[in-house]
């Protein structure tokens, strides 16, 4: 198995339709929060509402939780490919399909037919940087655009005349770590380890990967860390997921 599939197999699940039907009737009973939004939009775009009903052909009505005001303007996201996230049963349940209006109800519905997602306990899965997931980090008072993160690390390339600056062992403090908008100060990051990146003939390129270990984080950041890497993950798959509905259509 490779190094990408352990991650999808550590970090979280693909939900049988049983419990897909049992999750969102019992969370549409209990009134639980839901969260929607689309590709490319910021935390504070996420919308909100209460889950209403869910019946058997999977489809799941949301209230607006946005008072009298919102029942005056339809949401922006009407008739949009989104993403849907509920917390049930200390876990996050993630699923992606059309956001649709009902007049005369006056409420919103999206039949649950995706894919559903369920986050798995803490793991170390690594997040590679791409289009979509920025992550930079600052250290010795440099700035650069890292590969990968973890809860645990990071990983960037530099110079070979840069070597001399980060010997395996070294410890530096106050470094930062970015991850798309969310900051996390790093008190302290050893040089876990250096090695040559070499071409496609084995040939040393003449630059060199440093692999970054963060030592002594605080619990509240390290969990804000793990959250954050938590979500971009799931987005990852889900955007993976649409990719190969619209190729396949």
């Amino acid at each position: 198995m490779s190094k990408k599939d352990a991650n999808k197999k550590h970090y979280f699940s693909i939900v049988e339709l049983d419990e897909v039907k049992e999750v969102f009737s019992s969370a549409s009973k209990e009134k639980l929060v839901c969260y929607i939004w689309s590709q490319g939009q910021s935390d504070k775009e996420v919308e909100e509402y209460d889950l209403n009903t869910f019946n058997e052909a999977q489809k799941l009505t949301l209230k607006s939780k946005g008072g009298f005001l919102s029942m005056l303007s339809k949401s922006k996201l009407t008739d949009k490919e989104i993403f849907l996230k509920v917390n049930y049963n200390k876990f996050q349940y993630f699923t992606y399909g059309i956001l649709r209006y009902d007049p005369e109800e006056k409420d919103y519905f999206i039949h649950i037919t995706k894919e559903v997602y369920r986050s798995q306990q803490r793991s170390n899965y690594r997040l590679s940087a791409n289009n979509f997931v920025k992550i930079q980090f600052k250290i010795n008072e440099t700035v650069y655009d890292a590969h990968d993160i973890s809860a645990g690390g990071t990983s960037f390339s530099i110079d070979e005349t840069d070597l001399v600056k980060y010997p395996e062992g070294e410890i530096f403090k106050d470094c930062l770590l970015r991850l798309n908008v969310d900051k996390f100060e790093i008190p302290q990051a050893k040089i876990a380890k250096t090695w040559p990146v070499k071409d496609t003939e084995e040939k040393p390129t003449g630059v060199f990967k440093v692999g970054i270990a963060f030592i002594d984080v605080p619990k509240n950041t390290e969990e804000d860390l793990f959250k954050s890497i938590n979500g971009e993950a799931r987005a990852e798959e889900i955007r993976k997921k649409m990719k190969e509905g619209k190729l396949k259509a």
